[in-house]
């Protein structure tokens, strides 16, 4: 294997968009409902909108956190150096120099631990699509073979994963994707119902009527969003594993 540069998987800059995106979205209308104070709910309005601000702000960066993470990240290996680039720090060892190596499978993915005197490398798996996991964990395997490489079978047991059969998975989450799509649908006009006679009832009366017409949706919709981002990763690693096979 000649040097090559890995980067994390795409998923990660898909699911930092979908969180910086509804973060926001629902950033500026909380803030905007509270600094509209439509019926008089908030006594506060102004502390209410920067309390709103804040909260929707840290789940933003959260967001960006990730996206930064995607452009930065940078995983080089070949026969005689791994060097990993995170957002801040870039870490470098050399094989030949290695005093500890451990395959650890506490992770789904597992991970590698690479240890040269002061210096230290992790690789994570779970970074890198199913093709990358594969042909990075057999050219560690083979490149470390001269080294105690503690832990390997444990891994080797519950953190390379099996054949899968993408049809078969692509199947099974759309059935559940649209399972959920139906039930979602069915219980919004259920929740409007039940919002808005709370509020004639006089049952909420810290709501304003802006509140009460963007939960059910924005409920929803995070919700089934956040399905169907989780929906791709999984059948963008099914895909990968199937066109290995």
């Amino acid at each position: 294997m000649t040097g090559r540069e890995y980067r994390l998987s795409k998923h990660t800059l898909e699911l930092g968009v979908v969180a910086v995106s509804l973060c926001g979205l629902m950033g500026v209308l909380s803030v905007a409902a509270a600094l509209m104070n439509a019926d008089g709910s908030f006594r506060h309005p102004l502390a209410a909108a920067v309390t709103f601000g804040v909260l929707w702000s840290c789940f933003l960066l959260l967001g960006v956190c990730l996206i930064l993470m995607y452009a930065r990240h940078r995983l080089f290996v070949d026969p005689t150096t791994v060097r990993l680039t995170g957002c801040c720090v870039t870490r470098q060892v050399r094989l030949t120099n290695l005093t500890h190596v451990a395959w650890k499978s506490f992770v789904k993915d597992g991970t590698l631990i690479l240890r040269e005197h002061s210096s230290i490398v992790k690789v994570g798996f779970g970074n890198y699509t199913f093709e990358e996991r594969r042909e990075l964990i057999h050219f560690f395997r083979e490149a470390l073979a001269g080294h105690n490489q503690e832990g390997w079978e444990r891994f080797e047991s519950r953190c390379i994963p099996p054949k899968v059969d993408y049809k078969e998975v692509r199947s099974q989450i759309h059935g559940h994707l649209r399972f959920a799509a139906i039930a979602w649908a069915a219980a919004i006009p259920c929740m409007y119902a039940i919002l808005i006679w709370e509020k004639l009832a006089g049952g909420m009366p810290n709501r304003n009527w802006v509140v009460v017409a963007i939960l059910p949706l924005a409920t929803a919709g995070a919700m089934l969003g956040i399905m169907w981002q989780a929906a791709r990763g999984d059948l963008a690693r099914a895909r990968s594993r199937h066109d290995s096979d």
